[in-house]
């Protein structure tokens, strides 16, 4: 959104779109903190756990899709990433385990 506050600034302060920087760095922040966070709660390593977790993540990004109305590529290749992240967390988790 623009704003006449923001138009005034200087440098990137007055960019009203992020950069592709900006958004790949947000990002990593996210994938950082959810496979830390997940490898953590994870812990505990019970194998029933880890299915069904897998199996509500898939579920709540099919309908995460659907309503950003992501085409089907997208959404594929959404739930995918999701699936390889948490199972990158329960692998990890195993490791912290042994």
């Amino acid at each position: 959104m623009l704003t006449t506050s923001r138009d005034c600034k200087r440098d990137s302060a007055r960019n009203a779109i992020p950069s592709l920087g900006e958004i790949e760095g947000r990002m990593a922040v996210l994938e950082v903190v959810a496979q830390a966070a997940l490898t953590h709660a994870l812990t505990e390593g019970d194998d029933n756990v880890d299915r069904s977790l897998i199996a509500e993540i898939r579920e709540a990004m099919h309908d995460k899709c659907g309503e950003l109305k992501l085409d089907r590529t997208d959404a594929r290749s959404a739930v995918i990433y999701a699936e390889e992240l948490i199972c990158a967390a329960i692998q990890a988790s195993h490791i912290v385990r042994q």
